[in-house]
């Protein structure tokens, strides 16, 4: 389908450069040419705080209340695309059935996922092509907005995206690369969620393209918490960019303020804290790691066995949470053959003071 396109096009590539710890020697010798400064300290093993056989868990966000909602990768073809886990001693569908399960459910492929501060549930339909806005506290439908045509191109990837609640936008990362031909054309799709008019904005500037040649482009992006700074990278890519968030009002603006902000590893998600500290997940050495100015630094290894730590988000908790899904593992991605095994997590580290 062509909604699962992009995640199929992976193949060759991830298996050398996102192998899972237990293979990085072999990813050593098979001679990764762009290298990365790393920094490490005392490393510890994130918390599992929920393990299934069954729900592999791509993206995910935690409301303020502390609930857990999760959103299945599309490529496992999955029966239920959104679930709340843990509700009551379950693990149920989210919304509902209506929404979330079987063939003609109201969302068809779920990837990104957020709670904004009144903890509404913001899910962007790459299927669709549309945020479905959740009330979880009333249990309600907010709104619907769509993602106009104009600003996609035939191989976009609407996946990972931030909400921007001081300037009424969501900004989608569009990776592109989905058809498995074309050169990466990545750009920000910029939507005001008030009125629905959209950009696609900053298009194939240097910040958004790969460090290796075939690699993929801008993946993972975030916002801190006073929604001052996007963050902001390719998924092949070792370094960090930021932009002030107040500069999408126009194109020369925004790609004129784009800047260097340090060092990251190979990542699929990001996510930053009130101080400041950027989280970014390291799918080559299955980490969770902080980016600086000066280095890349591992806060937290995932647990033994396991691969690709996928989305992050940070809680009111005082932890950063984080899936980990072994996309790597999967026939689209490993030439055919599944070597997925279960169980499949959600894990937690300690954010930093």
């Amino acid at each position: 389908m062509k909604k699962l396109v992009l995640i199929t096009a992976l193949s060759s590539l991830v298996l050398v450069m996102c192998k899972s710890p237990n293979e990085k020697k072999n990813v050593q010798s098979e001679g990764t040419t762009t290298q990365i400064e790393k920094v490490t300290h005392e490393i510890k093993t994130a918390e599992t705080v929920f393990s299934s056989q069954d729900i592999r868990p791509g993206n995910l966000a935690v409301t303020s209340n502390g609930r857990l909602f999760v959103t299945m990768n599309p490529l496992v073809a999955p029966t239920t695309k959104v679930f709340e886990l843990n509700k009551d001693g379950k693990n149920v569908s989210y919304p509902n059935d209506e929404y979330a399960t079987g063939v003609n459910s109201i969302l068809k492929a779920v990837i990104g996922i957020r709670a904004d501060s009144k903890d509404n549930l913001w899910l962007l339909d790459m299927g669709a092509k549309q945020f479905v806005i959740w009330d979880t506290k009333n249990e309600k439908l907010v709104k619907t907005i769509a993602i106009p045509e104009a600003v996609i191109k035939p191989a976009s990837f609407l996946q990972d995206f931030i909400i921007d609640e001081k300037h009424n936008r969501v900004i989608i990362a569009d990776m592109t690369q989905g058809d498995l031909k074309s050169a990466p054309e990545p750009a920000f799709i910029v939507i005001n969620t008030e009125n629905g008019e959209a950009k696609r904005m900053a298009q194939n500037h240097p910040s958004m393209m790969p460090e290796m040649e075939g690699g993929f482009a801008l993946n993972p992006i975030a916002i801190d918490p006073k929604f001052n700074w996007v963050y902001f990278g390719a998924l092949h890519g070792k370094t960090m960019y930021r932009v002030p968030a107040s500069s999408f009002n126009s194109d020369e603006e925004l790609v004129n303020t784009i800047e260097r902000f340090g060092v990251k590893s190979f990542s699929d998600g990001m996510a930053v804290d009130k101080n400041g500290n950027v989280y970014v997940t390291n799918v080559v050495d299955g980490e969770i790691g902080l980016s600086t100015k000066e280095a890349y630094t591992t806060l937290a290894k995932i647990p033994e066995g396991q691969s690709w730590p996928d989305g992050l988000y940070v809680a009111d908790d005082g932890f950063i949470y984080g899936t980990v899904d072994q996309l790597n593992r999967t026939a689209a991605l490993n030439n055919g053959e599944d070597v997925s095994t279960g169980p499949y997590l959600v894990v937690k580290t300690k954010l930093l003071k």
